[in-house]
């Protein structure tokens, strides 16, 4: 009886612990921003989550995203970024280059990224994925040869509306997971206190597209 007993607290202890792995951890709270980690099904990096609310239109946030050719000044650690092609209005090729901090080498990709709404409920979906084999691998550059974004941004009113950031990433050989997932929520948390501030600003702050109902 007392070897059962064992053996069922056991069960449960590593139900939990399955359990707790697989649950959004937040990591940080700041500012309105909450980002949350769980660990990847396929990686050893962990997966992140962004969670706030942020005033303005969703075209405003559309109009940022869109804008690649300028990521690299607000996008965290973004050194480089640059408009490969313009597939439609609201799908879009490009390519960015990443800081590492040393001694590990920068990182390069190449990303899709697509908008699409559901014009009754007027949610907003972004998808950002990699796209391999498009540029030629850059010498001293790392290539990211995995990389799954999505964004659901979902209106409050007309001046307000929650966003749901979601990314999965594998930056490739050289960076310990330990040390990735140990600082990985600063990356969105500075990313989303930079894109709050960009959203208003004059070419954004009045930007309208005709896929997209505010």
């Amino acid at each position: 009886m007392k070897f059962c007993s064992i053996l069922i607290l056991l069960c449960l202890l590593f139900q939990t612990s399955v359990k707790s792995q697989n649950e959004w951890a937040l990591k940080k709270d700041k500012n309105g921003i909450k980002v949350f980690s769980k660990k990847s099904d396929k990686f050893k990096f962990d997966q992140l989550k962004v969670e706030c609310v942020l005033d303005g239109r969703i075209s405003q946030l559309a109009a940022v995203l869109l804008d690649v050719n300028n990521h690299y000044q607000w996008v965290y650690k973004t050194s480089k970024s640059q408009l490969l092609k313009e597939e439609s209005a609201s799908q879009e090729l490009y390519y960015s280059e990443i800081d590492c901090p040393w001694p590990f080498e920068n990182r390069d990709l190449v990303i899709r990224m697509s908008i699409v709404q559901n014009t009754l409920t007027k949610v907003m979906t972004i998808e950002a994925k990699n796209v391999n084999d498009y540029v030629p691998d850059k010498h001293n550059l790392v290539r990211i040869k995995y990389s799954n974004a999505t964004w659901t941004v979902t209106p409050i009113s007309d001046s307000q509306f929650k966003v749901e950031y979601r990314i999965e990433v594998d930056p490739g050989n050289g960076v310990p997971a330990w040390l990735l997932n140990l600082f990985a929520s600063n990356g969105p948390y500075e990313s989303f206190v930079n894109l709050r501030k960009r959203m208003k600003l004059p070419p954004y702050a009045h930007a309208k597209f005709p896929f997209i109902i505010d």
